[in-house]
């Protein structure tokens, strides 16, 4: 009798262990099956961040190509002034490279070449193809351009640096230039830069108050201004860069 009661009570206990170890079993693939709905949920949203990111990009470098498209159309208007930006980009990143920078921001650094005259899109016509010397009034207008270049990039997060240049690209060594007058290092390198490729390619271009300087020239204007409104040690580069140019044209 003893023994039936043991063997029952025995027979009970493995049941016991045997449900608990299936409920077990069921809550570990439950676990299972909410960890692998967990991954799944995860991938679905990593792809859908990547897909973002690719779609933000590419609304971003497409404003920057309308930015540009507009830059290229203003200086399209003018003779004097086509093809300007471009040559300032190109030899901008090339001094750039030169001083050190590394290739991304000297890309950035280009870009910001390309669009620094865009603000002039809100001078009056009268004033930017003005012929001669402009009025106190009129400079004051002119010397808004940088301002309202860098208001307009500014919408684009990923050009924060440039709208930065864009805004500084007339600050002069001497603390002389606009529209904060920055001085020495405080003003950014990438605007000293373009600064310096600005400066060259306006003096060996053709404009409406003058003809284009003969490269010996222009070399020479630049040496007495390196150290006073433009960098030396970048307007150096730039005259290095350039040695090879053809007489009376720049990049």
């Amino acid at each position: 009798m003893a023994g039936e009661v043991g063997l029952s009570q025995a027979l009970s206990y493995a049941r016991d262990l045997k449900s608990l170890y299936e409920s077990s079993r069921a809550r570990e693939r439950e676990l299972e099956q909410m960890q692998e709905r967990l991954r799944a949920a995860y991938q679905q949203s990593l792809q859908y961040a990547i897909d973002l990111r690719k779609t933000y990009r590419r609304l971003q470098q497409a404003s920057f190509r309308s930015l540009l498209g507009l830059a290229n159309a203003l200086e399209a208007k003018d003779v004097y002034t086509r093809g300007h930006s471009e040559r300032v980009a190109a030899l901008a990143r090339r001094i750039a490279l030169a001083a050190g920078v590394a290739p991304g921001p000297a890309d950035i650094i280009a870009q910001a070449g390309l669009l620094h005259d865009l603000g002039k899109i809100g001078i009056p016509e009268h004033v930017l193809r003005k012929p001669g010397p402009l009025s106190e009034e009129e400079w004051a207008v002119m010397r808004r351009h940088p301002i309202v270049g860098a208001q307009i990039v500014a919408p684009l997060e990923f050009f924060a640096e440039g709208a930065v240049i864009v805004r500084h690209h007339h600050e002069r060594h001497d603390g002389s230039g606009y529209p904060d007058g920055l001085r020495g290092e405080l003003i950014p390198l990438g605007a000293r830069i373009v600064a310096v490729a600005d400066v060259y390619d306006a003096l060996t271009s053709d404009r409406p108050y003058r003809a284009r300087l003969a490269r010996d020239e222009a070399v020479r204007r630049l040496d007495v201004e390196a150290g006073q409104t433009l960098d030396a040690r970048l307007t150096a580069l730039c005259v290095h860069l350039t040695d090879d140019a053809a007489p009376e044209r720049a990049v």
